[in-house]
Formats: structure tokens, sequence, C-alpha cells
């Protein structure tokens, strides 16, 4: 038996994770919210996940909770893996039970390095690792029941970066990261879903509003060439901040398998028709997390980045600013900003001193 790990959150992602680790031999600890527990009742019930696709059987967790100090007692590894909106909820529920020597990795990270250190203060935060995208193509089709379509390959950076050689060969028995990024800021920048999903669903908002009446499969419907020439654009804009800072992004590449340089015609056939993301369906609201979370977490991080180092985002800031009037909300006020994640009155290298030491000044 491998060692324990705790692993919160009770979404599609939550829940396969503690499939993956509990089929390879970990004991997995799963924790829910209490105010979501009640749509969880059968697993808390049987601590039993029944899972089909990529992984087939049924897998018995050591524990489900709603006790977080049940969850985390005793464990190295503290997994978060929910929507980026809920970081918040948890960072203040993990501050001041989170010991020195826990490691606390989120999936996927949006940033959530920055914004667990402001919370935690420098002196008494752990290391936090966030990893840019979820390992797994997944989606819930019941309480208690899975279904895994694929596997994704994900890379992980360290808060502070100094201290990821000590950990990640260890950490590579969770998953085996592919790329140990140069810090938490290059992890945020290269997040994928922001620019996987950003044209596909731009342009296929009204095929989403309607998918009541006519069933929407995002890979399949809201993939096209118009909708890949936007997420050229995205990715393009997103990788300029990343030169200006020093990174060589290739989140796309690194999702798809393309090389550098690669044409939307590359990128359309790449994704349409592939047989991981496909029997996908959905998004079947403007308020599911591809709007709610891409936009927030992702595009307003990267333009606030952007904006502050002089590099122009004409096409992330459209996005965004039809997202707000879709969703009725201003994302630039309730995303990520300079100040939830530390970063306000930074300059550039500070910016970088401060990711790789995880000390201001």
């Amino acid at each position: 038996m491998k060692e324990t790990v705790a692993v919160l959150g009770g979404g599609h992602g939550a829940h396969a994770m503690a499939v993956d680790l509990t089929s390879r031999g970990f004991s997995v600890n799963l924790f829910e919210m209490p105010e979501f527990s009640d749509g969880m009742r059968e697993v808390f019930e049987t601590r039993t996940i029944h899972s089909s696709g990529m992984i087939n059987g049924s897998f018995r967790l050591n524990k489900v909770t709603s006790d977080i100090g049940e969850a985390i007692d005793g464990v190295r590894y503290i997994l978060v893996v929910t929507p980026a909106f809920a970081h918040d909820a948890y960072t203040r529920l993990l501050r001041g039970r989170v010991t020195g020597d826990q490691v606390i990795v989120v999936y996927p990270g949006a940033f959530a390095g920055l914004l667990f250190r402001t919370a935690f203060g420098d002196r008494d935060c752990p290391v936090v690792a966030e990893v840019n995208n979820l390992p797994y193509d997944t989606r819930l089709e019941a309480p208690c029941r899975v279904v895994i379509h694929g596997f994704n390959p994900v890379n992980i950076a360290f808060l502070p970066a100094e201290k990821g050689a000590g950990l990640i060969d260890d950490m590579r028995a969770i998953h085996p990261y592919e790329k140990v990024y140069s810090d938490v800021l290059e992890a945020g920048l290269s997040i994928v879903n922001p620019g996987v999903h950003a044209g596909p669903c731009l342009l296929s908002v009204t095929a989403i509003e309607n998918s009541a009446k006519r069933p929407f499969f995002l890979y399949e419907h809201g993939v096209t060439p118009g909708s890949c020439r936007i997420n050229i654009q995205v990715d393009n804009e997103r990788k300029e901040i990343g030169r200006r800072l020093g990174y060589r992004l290739t989140p796309i590449e690194d999702f798809t398998g393309l090389d550098e340089g690669y044409t939307w015609q590359e990128l359309y056939m790449s994704i349409h028709g592939n047989i991981s993301l496909t029997p996908i369906a959905g998004p079947h609201t403007v308020s599911s997390r591809y709007f709610t979370e891409d936009a927030p977490y992702g595009l307003v991080p990267w333009s606030i980045i952007g904006k502050a180092i002089g590099v122009a985002t004409p096409v992330i800031d459209s996005i965004i600013n039809i997202y707000n009037v879709v969703n009725e909300r201003d994302w630039w006020a309730e995303g990520r900003t300079r100040d939830d994640l530390g970063l306000d009155g930074l300059s550039p290298e500070e910016i970088r001193s401060y990711v790789r030491t995880g000390k201001r000044g």
C-alpha cells in the first residue's frame, strides 16, 4: 500500500483522481465541503466510486469526509481538485491547518500558488504546487459513477520554485508530470483550457443555449476553422507575455502534440474528432465553467500581467468583454487581480524573484 493522500473536491476531476490513485495503490481521503455533501451522499455512505472508460472497476476509498481536519491529518500531499472559483474558499479552509511539511497541489492551478501564498503569508505558507490541467478527460454520469475518457499530459510548478527539485521525484508517483515549469507564473500562463475553449465557446453561444433542443458537443460541434483561428490568436498573445518574462510557452503544443508554429488546420485536425474529446458532451449553459472559470481565472490574469509588462492582448480582452455581456458579470472585477495574487507594486524583476524564492523584496 502506498501512502495516504487527501483529494479535496467533489466534482468529476476529484472523483477521477480518487479512482486513479486508488487503482494504483494509494490510500485516498476524499473531502467535500459540508454544504455540497448532500450531492455525494452515496459516496459518503459506501466510500466507493464506480469507474468506466480508461479505468474500469469499483474502488473503495480510505475516507470520505466533510471534516477537513480528518481529511488532511497525517497526509503529506493535499490535492485540491476543483474549479478555480473554489480556490478562495479552500485558502480560507486550509489556512492555519496545514503544516510546513505538507505540500498543497492544485489541479488546475490558475495562479493558485500565488493566491495561497498571499492568503497564508510568506512565513506560514507550505510549498504550493500547481498543475496546468486536469490529468483526465472525465465526466460524472451519476452519483458514485465516473467515466474517464482519456488521460492528459500535465506539467507542474512550485512556489517557491527553488523547492521543486527536492520534491519532484517523489511526486511523480502521483502523476508522471512531463515538465517542471521554472515557476508558478509560467505555469499560470500555460493553463490549457482557456486557450482551447475560448474560440469554440465564443462562437457557439447560441448552440450552447439551445442544447436542450439540440445536443451539443464542444469538441465535435464547436471546433471549427474559425474557432481555431481565434484560439491561435489567444495563444499568440499569451506567448508574447511569456517571451517578455523570459518563458517559452508551449501549452497547446504540449496538449495536442503539435509542433511550434502550428496552423489552424493542424489545430483543427488535432482536436476535432479526437477520440478522447469528442464524446464529452456540453457545455449546456453559458454558466458552465468553460465560461465562468476560463475567463476570470485564465484570460483575465493573462491580460492583467500583459498590461503590467507592456504587452497588448486585444483578442483576449475582446473575449472577456463579450463574456461579460453574455454572463451579465464583470469578470475583470471578479477574476484574479494583481492584489489577489500579491503582485501589486512589484516590478517584473521583483515578480520573478518572488516566485523563485517565495520572498518579497
